[in-house]
């Protein structure tokens, strides 16, 4: 099976929360409750994105995140790789590919190099701000109106 860790998982969501109401400030608490992670992991992914340059954070009392970049300027891409890394489908795509005894012998190592940038042009072409357009047909009505908006809390 093939899939992105629960932290890249839980960022794209906490970065789509934030999206949805780009100009205000978001407490971590706030996320939290929303999003239904807990507050350790908000944090933690909060200070990833704020060090990866796509959230700002703002000191004091009402203090909170927000977005540093328009989210049409961040990709879900962007996003998996500042929590996870560089998306590596086989362990052979990595840097270190030492630990692969099979590497000289390998048939399909030039392959997953494609399959791999495959993968990567895939995430890199869907932005946040498309992750937030609406929810698909299959699930309800197709509008944002019926989730909760974060907004700043106080605590």
């Amino acid at each position: 099976m093939i899939k992105m860790s629960n932290l890249a998982d839980y960022a794209v969501e906490l970065m789509c929360c934030i999206a949805l109401k780009p100009t205000a400030i978001h407490s971590s608490v706030g996320l939290s409750d929303t999003a239904h992670i807990p507050l350790p992991t908000v944090s933690k992914i909060l200070g990833t994105m704020v060090r990866s340059g796509f959230l700002v954070s703002h000191r004091g009392l009402n203090g909170g995140f927000s977005l540093a970049l328009c989210a049409s300027e961040i990709s879900i891409s962007d996003i998996i790789e500042a929590v996870d890394g560089p998306v590596q489908l086989t362990n052979c795509l990595g840097e270190d590919t030492s630990d692969c005894d099979r590497i000289s012998s390998c048939g399909t190592r030039s392959q997953w190099y494609r399959i791999n940038e495959a993968v990567k042009n895939a995430l890199g072409s869907v932005l946040l701000s498309q992750m937030i357009e609406s929810v698909p047909d299959f699930i309800g009505d197709g509008k944002m109106d019926d989730l909760p908006l974060i907004s700043k809390t106080l605590n």
